[in-house]
């Protein structure tokens, strides 16, 4: 039996191990459960029939019963279950049908931990959709929609470039799983965006960092030198190498490793 003194939530999405990385990220929250987690659309809308849970946070793919499938299934079967969409695709068409279908809110991957629970917060404070949310009336969907339609192209720039980091951080084994993984896309994007930020680490992009995180300058510096340590075990050093044009006969510092990033994606 469900404690119906929690809010519950139904993870679907066919990387499992980064919805258990999802899952315990949300149940930090003690008033948060998560009740299952699938992997194809079938499973989720069954789950959803039987759990009738306050959220479901769902990838668009989802195999061949997709994300919108499984949107158009809660509406016709009227479990107003709040949907958030979690997807690599993000382009306008599917944002917009999935708004259309029922999503309270389309979120790009890769996302955040703490953006994701601070919208998982916000949509679960306020009323559940109601058999018209199709209307788009809810405060969410207009808001998202919104940002969509007026996003300039710096806007734009900025997401596709922390796409690029994701990716390269990705190749070098450093995935979202390992702790100073957002720490470096972080630091790599504000040298991007200043290139002084890398003259004073300790003072100045250490504590940036860890203000937005709400941690210590000291666990920034740690996360980051562990995170280039494991990827100096697997594929890390191949790949710097690649970025720097040279193969390093040690492993970088945390300043060198987020410099020759930045310059790399700079030029």
């Amino acid at each position: 039996m469900l404690n119906t003194l929690k809010k519950t939530i139904l993870l679907a999405d066919r990387d499992v191990n980064y919805m258990k990385s999802i899952k315990q990220y949300l149940e930090e929250d003690e008033k948060v459960e998560v009740v299952d987690i699938v992997d194809n659309g079938e499973k989720a809308l069954e789950r959803a029939e039987e759990k009738r849970p306050d959220m479901i946070l769902m990838d668009v793919l989802l195999g061949e019963k997709d994300g919108l499938w499984v949107l158009e299934e809660l509406s016709k079967k009227k479990i107003n279950s709040n949907c958030i969409i979690l997807s690599v695709i993000g382009t306008d068409d599917v944002v917009k049908q999935a708004i259309d279908l029922g999503a309270m809110y389309y979120m790009v991957k890769p996302i955040e931990s703490n953006i994701l629970l601070k919208r998982v917060t916000q949509i679960l404070n306020t009323q559940k959709r109601t058999e018209n949310v199709q209307k788009n009336t809810d405060l969410f969907q207009r808001e998202y929609l919104q940002k969509r339609i007026n996003s300039n192209c710096e806007e734009q720039k900025r997401n596709e470039l922390e796409t690029i980091i994701s990716k390269l951080l990705n190749k070098m084994g450093i995935t979202a799983s390992i702790k100073g993984y957002h720490f470096i896309r972080k630091g790599v994007m504000m040298v991007i965006e200043n290139e002084d930020a890398i003259l004073s680490m300790t003072k100045g992009l250490y504590p940036d960092i860890a203000k937005e995180y709400n941690t210590t300058a000291g666990k920034v510096e740690r996360a980051m030198r562990h995170a280039i340590e494991t990827a100096w075990k697997r594929t890390g050093k191949e790949v710097y190498s690649e970025l720097a044009g040279y193969s390093p006969i040690e492993k970088p510092t945390n300043s060198q490793f987020i410099a020759i990033m930045s310059e790399y994606l700079r030029i």
